[in-house]
């Protein structure tokens, strides 16, 4: 009740009826929600959440849930599916899932990204993680509210069934950085990444990864998920390396 209390001068008061959230999440998940708190709390970043009473109100702890629900959930349906592949063919398959930008992209399908709130600006929500997070804290939300078979429902009816194309991900490897490695150890080349700057901005911070190839400089690229810039930095070195060789 406290929480509840809390989070009823938030955003989504100010912009939806909790008539038309509820409307909207039955719509989206396919079930009546019993406890729209939960759903308000998914859609609050930690750099518009506040504190009272010593209590920390965001998204945070939700999208800790969502991330294993979502990882379980994944799991077991890839699992029934290739019931003849190895457990490091179903570890990649799942990464490649619920990877931050699939995340992303699914958000902002779904119309999540309209519905966080948040103190970046446009240009560090694209950059950081926000949506994505918003997406796993969003299904934390309803594996609270609602349990773990509506929720597993949701994942695969709405989610995978029609958005994620399994086959196009079996067969497009998205490791940029495990292409990289591969192309230097076979020419024997040294590879590094380099973090080259590191600034806080607000709630988050931004990391600028540059990739060297036997000490020569090629990509830079900044990201506030370090993993995702080193991706993003080998992803277009591949590219530029492609270039040279012609």
């Amino acid at each position: 009740m406290a929480i509840k209390k809390l989070l009823s001068h938030f955003y989504f008061k100010k912009t939806k009826s909790d008539k038309d959230f509820k409307n909207w999440i039955k719509t989206t998940i396919g079930f009546s929600p019993k406890n729209l708190s939960l759903y308000h709390q998914a859609f609050l970043h930690s750099s518009a959440g506040e504190k009272k009473n010593q209590i920390a109100i965001s998204n945070e702890r939700l999208e800790f849930l969502g991330d294993a629900v979502l990882g379980t959930v994944i799991a077991e349906y890839i699992f029934k599916i290739y019931p003849y592949k190895d457990e490091g063919f179903l570890t990649q398959l799942r990464s490649k899932i619920v990877n931050g930008q699939n995340l992303k992209e699914l958000s902002i399908k779904f119309g999540f990204n309209k519905l966080l709130k948040t103190n970046l600006t446009k240009d560090e929500k694209l950059k950081s993680s926000a949506y994505g997070d918003a997406f796993e804290a969003f299904i934390g939300a309803v594996y609270l509210d609602l349990g773990y078979e509506k929720t597993k429902n949701f994942i695969n009816s709405k989610i995978i069934k029609f958005h994620i194309d399994i086959n196009e991900l079996v067969n497009t490897d998205s490791d940029y950085k495990s292409q990289l490695q591969i192309y230097c150890q076979k020419n024997k080349y040294k590879l590094e990444y380099k973090l080259i700057n590191e600034e806080k901005q607000g709630a988050n911070k931004l990391y600028s990864i540059q990739v060297l190839i036997n000490d020569k400089s090629y990509i830079t690229f900044e990201n506030f998920s370090k993993r995702v810039a080193e991706q993003k930095a080998a992803q277009l070195t591949l590219e530029e390396l492609k270039k040279e060789i012609g």
